[in-house]
Protein backbone atom coordinates (compact mmCIF):
# COMPACT_ATOMS: atom_id res chain seq x y z
CA UNK A 1 0.00 0.00 0.00
CA UNK A 2 1.45 3.38 -0.76
CA UNK A 3 1.43 6.18 1.66
CA UNK A 4 0.31 9.45 0.69
CA UNK A 5 2.57 12.37 2.40
CA UNK A 6 0.63 15.79 2.32
CA UNK A 7 3.04 18.35 3.01
CA UNK A 8 2.81 21.02 6.36
CA UNK A 9 3.15 23.77 3.41
CA UNK A 10 -0.97 22.41 1.66
CA UNK A 11 -2.25 21.86 5.01
CA UNK A 12 -1.81 25.09 6.57
CA UNK A 13 -1.68 27.63 3.73
CA UNK A 14 -5.77 27.61 2.69
CA UNK A 15 -6.59 27.94 6.93
CA UNK A 16 -3.86 30.77 6.51
CA UNK A 17 -5.27 32.27 3.62
CA UNK A 18 -9.09 32.54 4.88
CA UNK A 19 -7.71 34.14 7.83
CA UNK A 20 -5.97 36.81 5.70
CA UNK A 21 -9.15 37.01 3.70
CA UNK A 22 -11.10 37.66 6.85
CA UNK A 23 -8.31 40.11 8.12
CA UNK A 24 -9.02 42.35 4.96
CA UNK A 25 -12.98 41.77 4.97
CA UNK A 26 -12.80 43.28 8.26
CA UNK A 27 -10.31 46.24 7.34
CA UNK A 28 -12.47 46.93 4.63
CA UNK A 29 -15.47 47.44 6.51
CA UNK A 30 -13.78 49.56 8.89
CA UNK A 31 -12.59 51.75 6.92
CA UNK A 32 -16.51 53.00 6.26
CA UNK A 33 -16.57 54.59 9.40
CA UNK A 34 -15.25 58.32 9.64
CA UNK A 35 -12.75 58.52 12.65
CA UNK A 36 -13.88 61.65 14.89
CA UNK A 37 -11.04 63.15 16.25
CA UNK A 38 -10.35 64.43 19.52
CA UNK A 39 -11.92 67.56 20.45
CA UNK A 40 -14.54 67.38 17.32
CA UNK A 41 -16.75 70.00 16.38
CA UNK A 42 -19.05 69.82 13.62
CA UNK A 43 -19.63 72.31 10.82
CA UNK A 44 -21.78 72.32 8.07
CA UNK A 45 -21.64 74.94 5.15
CA UNK A 46 -23.78 76.01 2.60
CA UNK A 47 -22.63 78.05 -0.63
CA UNK A 48 -23.23 81.16 -2.11
CA UNK A 49 -25.88 78.51 -4.43
CA UNK A 50 -27.62 77.34 -1.50
CA UNK A 51 -25.74 73.94 -2.18
CA UNK A 52 -24.68 71.86 1.23
CA UNK A 53 -21.17 71.62 0.75
CA UNK A 54 -20.15 70.29 3.80
CA UNK A 55 -22.88 68.15 6.25
CA UNK A 56 -21.63 67.78 9.89
CA UNK A 57 -18.09 67.10 9.13
CA UNK A 58 -15.97 66.79 12.16
CA UNK A 59 -12.51 69.09 12.91
CA UNK A 60 -10.63 69.28 15.55
CA UNK A 61 -10.88 72.52 17.26
CA UNK A 62 -7.90 74.34 17.86
CA UNK A 63 -6.54 77.64 18.57
CA UNK A 64 -6.15 78.66 15.00
CA UNK A 65 -6.07 82.41 15.43
CA UNK A 66 -3.93 82.05 18.18
CA UNK A 67 -6.08 84.38 20.76
CA UNK A 68 -6.21 82.08 23.22
CA UNK A 69 -9.61 80.89 22.51
CA UNK A 70 -11.62 77.95 21.20
CA UNK A 71 -14.09 79.70 18.67
CA UNK A 72 -17.04 79.64 16.34
CA UNK A 73 -13.87 81.11 13.68
CA UNK A 74 -11.40 78.28 14.60
CA UNK A 75 -14.35 76.16 13.51
CA UNK A 76 -14.88 77.18 10.47
CA UNK A 77 -11.18 77.77 9.54
CA UNK A 78 -10.47 73.71 10.66
CA UNK A 79 -13.38 72.98 8.04
CA UNK A 80 -12.15 74.88 5.29
CA UNK A 81 -8.37 73.46 6.00
CA UNK A 82 -9.86 70.13 5.95
CA UNK A 83 -11.96 70.64 3.00
CA UNK A 84 -12.00 73.64 0.82
CA UNK A 85 -8.98 73.44 -2.14
CA UNK A 86 -6.29 75.38 -1.08
CA UNK A 87 -7.44 75.26 2.80
CA UNK A 88 -8.48 78.41 4.98
CA UNK A 89 -6.21 80.46 3.49
CA UNK A 90 -7.51 80.64 -0.03
CA UNK A 91 -11.24 80.25 1.69
CA UNK A 92 -12.01 81.99 4.36
CA UNK A 93 -11.47 85.14 5.96
CA UNK A 94 -12.01 87.16 9.17
CA UNK A 95 -11.32 90.40 10.17
CA UNK A 96 -11.57 92.38 13.33
CA UNK A 97 -13.34 95.32 12.76
CA UNK A 98 -15.89 98.10 14.61
CA UNK A 99 -18.36 95.33 15.47
CA UNK A 100 -15.47 92.60 16.62
CA UNK A 101 -14.46 89.79 14.56
CA UNK A 102 -16.50 89.71 11.21
CA UNK A 103 -16.67 86.94 8.59
CA UNK A 104 -14.77 88.64 5.46
CA UNK A 105 -14.96 85.06 3.22
CA UNK A 106 -17.04 81.47 3.41
CA UNK A 107 -16.49 78.67 1.21
CA UNK A 108 -14.53 81.33 -1.05
CA UNK A 109 -17.48 83.88 -1.79
CA UNK A 110 -16.85 87.53 -0.54
CA UNK A 111 -20.07 89.40 -0.64
CA UNK A 112 -19.55 92.04 1.85
CA UNK A 113 -20.75 90.32 4.52
CA UNK A 114 -23.55 88.42 3.78
CA UNK A 115 -23.22 85.31 5.86
CA UNK A 116 -25.07 83.78 8.54
CA UNK A 117 -23.86 81.13 11.07
CA UNK A 118 -26.07 79.09 14.27
CA UNK A 119 -24.29 77.44 16.88
CA UNK A 120 -26.28 73.84 17.66
CA UNK A 121 -29.25 75.52 15.71
CA UNK A 122 -29.23 78.43 17.97
CA UNK A 123 -27.85 82.02 16.82
CA UNK A 124 -24.35 82.98 17.28
CA UNK A 125 -23.62 86.70 18.45
CA UNK A 126 -19.99 86.56 16.90
CA UNK A 127 -17.37 84.82 14.84
CA UNK A 128 -15.43 84.82 18.55
CA UNK A 129 -18.21 82.83 20.25
CA UNK A 130 -16.51 79.90 22.77
CA UNK A 131 -17.34 76.78 21.29
CA UNK A 132 -17.02 72.73 23.47
CA UNK A 133 -16.14 69.90 21.98
CA UNK A 134 -19.20 68.47 20.53
CA UNK A 135 -20.96 71.72 19.36
CA UNK A 136 -22.45 72.03 15.26
CA UNK A 137 -21.38 75.47 13.44
CA UNK A 138 -23.79 75.68 10.85
CA UNK A 139 -22.41 78.46 8.57
CA UNK A 140 -24.15 79.82 4.68
CA UNK A 141 -23.63 82.14 2.61
CA UNK A 142 -26.82 84.15 1.87
CA UNK A 143 -28.87 83.71 -1.76
CA UNK A 144 -30.25 86.72 -1.45
CA UNK A 145 -28.03 89.42 -0.81
CA UNK A 146 -31.12 92.15 -0.79
CA UNK A 147 -33.82 91.16 1.54
CA UNK A 148 -31.63 88.33 2.75
CA UNK A 149 -34.78 86.25 2.88
CA UNK A 150 -32.65 82.98 3.42
CA UNK A 151 -34.51 80.82 6.16
CA UNK A 152 -32.83 78.70 8.56
CA UNK A 153 -33.72 75.51 9.37
CA UNK A 154 -33.15 72.70 11.59
CA UNK A 155 -34.34 69.29 12.63
CA UNK A 156 -35.23 68.05 15.82
CA UNK A 157 -32.10 65.40 15.92
CA UNK A 158 -28.81 66.55 14.37
CA UNK A 159 -27.81 63.03 14.08
CA UNK A 160 -29.39 59.17 14.14
CA UNK A 161 -28.15 55.92 14.27
CA UNK A 162 -30.36 52.77 13.54
CA UNK A 163 -31.18 49.87 12.35
CA UNK A 164 -31.66 49.04 8.67
CA UNK A 165 -35.48 49.37 7.81
CA UNK A 166 -36.49 51.31 11.01
CA UNK A 167 -39.39 54.06 10.59
CA UNK A 168 -38.10 57.19 12.05
CA UNK A 169 -39.68 60.79 12.35
CA UNK A 170 -37.94 64.18 11.96
CA UNK A 171 -39.13 67.26 13.07
CA UNK A 172 -38.34 70.32 10.50
CA UNK A 173 -38.71 73.97 12.18
CA UNK A 174 -37.30 76.96 10.54
CA UNK A 175 -36.08 80.57 12.53
CA UNK A 176 -38.19 83.57 12.20
CA UNK A 177 -38.82 87.07 13.99
CA UNK A 178 -41.55 88.40 16.30
CA UNK A 179 -42.28 91.72 16.76
CA UNK A 180 -38.93 92.54 18.86
CA UNK A 181 -37.24 90.63 16.52
CA UNK A 182 -36.53 88.64 19.15
CA UNK A 183 -35.98 84.86 17.13
CA UNK A 184 -38.26 82.18 17.46
CA UNK A 185 -38.34 79.26 15.82
CA UNK A 186 -41.83 77.64 14.14
CA UNK A 187 -42.90 73.93 12.22
CA UNK A 188 -42.41 74.68 8.94
CA UNK A 189 -44.54 72.93 6.64
CA UNK A 190 -44.41 71.76 2.92
CA UNK A 191 -40.64 70.79 2.45
CA UNK A 192 -39.65 68.35 0.77
CA UNK A 193 -36.96 65.84 2.45
CA UNK A 194 -33.88 65.10 0.65
CA UNK A 195 -31.38 62.14 1.11
CA UNK A 196 -28.31 63.06 0.11
CA UNK A 197 -28.84 65.49 -2.50
CA UNK A 198 -31.82 63.70 -4.28
CA UNK A 199 -35.31 64.70 -3.66
CA UNK A 200 -37.45 61.96 -2.10
CA UNK A 201 -41.26 63.41 -2.91
CA UNK A 202 -41.76 63.13 1.37
CA UNK A 203 -43.31 66.44 2.78
CA UNK A 204 -43.44 67.89 6.08
CA UNK A 205 -46.95 68.04 7.30
CA UNK A 206 -48.60 71.24 9.47
CA UNK A 207 -46.10 70.04 12.49
CA UNK A 208 -43.00 69.74 10.46
CA UNK A 209 -43.11 66.13 10.76
CA UNK A 210 -41.66 63.62 7.60
CA UNK A 211 -41.58 59.71 8.05
CA UNK A 212 -38.45 57.99 6.62
CA UNK A 213 -36.97 54.44 6.08
CA UNK A 214 -33.81 54.39 4.81
CA UNK A 215 -31.33 51.80 3.84
CA UNK A 216 -27.47 50.54 5.07
CA UNK A 217 -25.16 53.20 5.40
CA UNK A 218 -24.34 56.97 6.25
CA UNK A 219 -27.10 59.29 4.67
CA UNK A 220 -27.20 63.29 4.90
CA UNK A 221 -31.00 63.91 5.15
CA UNK A 222 -31.86 67.79 4.53
CA UNK A 223 -34.73 69.88 2.49
CA UNK A 224 -35.84 72.40 0.41
CA UNK A 225 -38.95 74.44 -0.41
CA UNK A 226 -40.36 75.43 -3.86
CA UNK A 227 -41.99 78.71 -2.07
CA UNK A 228 -39.32 79.95 0.21
CA UNK A 229 -35.02 79.51 0.37
CA UNK A 230 -34.08 77.10 2.97
CA UNK A 231 -30.56 76.96 4.96
CA UNK A 232 -30.35 73.80 4.28
CA UNK A 233 -31.04 71.63 7.57
CA UNK A 234 -28.54 68.71 8.40
CA UNK A 235 -29.37 65.36 10.08
CA UNK A 236 -26.80 62.56 9.75
CA UNK A 237 -28.14 59.27 9.89
CA UNK A 238 -26.00 56.19 10.51
CA UNK A 239 -28.25 52.76 9.53
CA UNK A 240 -26.14 49.42 10.83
Amino acid sequence: MKTVRTSVFCRVMPALLLAALMLLSFSACGEKEEKIPENAVYVSIADASGKLVLAAKAVTLSDADGDGALTVSDALAAAHDAAYEGGSAAGYKAETGDYGLSLVRLWGTENGGGFGFYVNDGMAMSLADPLKAGDRVNAFVYTDTVNYSDKYCFFDKASLDIAKNTEFTLVLSAVGFDASFVPVSAPFEGAEITVDGEKTGITTDAEGKAVLKLGKGRHVISAVSADAVLVPPVCTVSVK
